[in-house]
């Protein structure tokens, strides 16, 4: 059993409150203009990664109100999960992903070719939010992409009723689907939407289903630019990061920065 192949998809609509920069050696993600994330591989030998909140907003960064006109179809997409293995691992196949109910979803992001896929991920995964540090450092080895995902809400999810919504959906076999995006490359997700229903399969003890969206090309991430968004507490981590500027390819600005 083998993932099912991405969707590709051309927005030309967009209204840009959505965008990431970068690649997976170095990315940023916007919301509604405003930074929120930067993330990085440290380049110190082994892999270990960095993230960090960019900019002063905190939580009162604005998130995107247009979320809210997709919350009854992301609580109930119609997708259809068929289990399975590969060895002892679970690898699990989407059915029914379809690029028509997308389209108001891909409509937040900036123009440009996406790939859009669906996939299980751990319950295992480590959520990273902006509350408890400026910065975050972690060894990620060579395990899957899905052992940790960077918050773009409070997290825990306020609201137990919203948690308990979706908890029941599980149970009766419904799969809400939460929202993934991040550079090309595999490496820097951000959870878009989905933090409630993420605490639902928590508790429902189920693997999360969700939806990724990546750019199919880099969007060039100016170091200048990247190196402007750090905290200042976080610029000496990052230092190593930035000296070098690629993880294995080209440098996030493209093959000519």
């Amino acid at each position: 059993m083998t993932p099912a192949e991405p969707l590709t998809v051309d927005v030309t609509d967009g209204l840009g409150v959505v965008e990431v920069l970068g690649n997976d050696a170095a990315s940023v993600l916007y919301l509604s203009g405003a930074p929120v994330w930067v993330h990085a591989y440290d380049c110190h030998g082994s892999v270990g990664e960095l993230a960090a909140r960019a900019g002063d907003a905190g939580w009162d960064a604005p998130r995107p109100a247009e979320l809210g006109a997709l919350r009854d179809w992301l609580a109930e997409p119609g997708l259809r999960v068929e289990r399975g293995r590969r060895g002892a691992a679970p690898l699990d196949r989407v059915h029914g992903l379809r690029v028509e109910p997308l389209l108001p979803l891909l409509r937040l992001f900036c123009n440009g070719r996406y790939l859009v896929s669906a996939r299980t991920m751990s319950l295992a995964v480590t959520v990273f939010d902006r509350v408890e540090a400026d910065w975050f450092a972690w060894y990620s080895g060579y395990r899957d992409d899905d052992d940790y995902i960077l918050a773009t809400d409070r997290w825990p999810a306020p609201g137990l009723g919203t948690v308990e919504e979706h908890r029941a959906r599980i149970a009766r076999g419904i799969r809400p689907a939460l929202v993934a995006v991040g550079p090309p490359g595999g490496a820097g997700r951000y959870l878009l939407d989905g933090h409630h229903k993420l605490a639902a399969y928590r508790k429902a003890r189920v693997r999360p289903l969700v939806i990724d969206i990546v750019p199919a090309e880099p969007r060039p991430l100016p170091k200048a630019l990247f190196a402007d968004l750090l905290p200042e507490r976080a610029r000496g981590e990052f230092s190593q990061a930035l000296d070098g500027w690629r993880w294995g390819g080209p440098p996030p600005d493209g093959p000519g920065g």
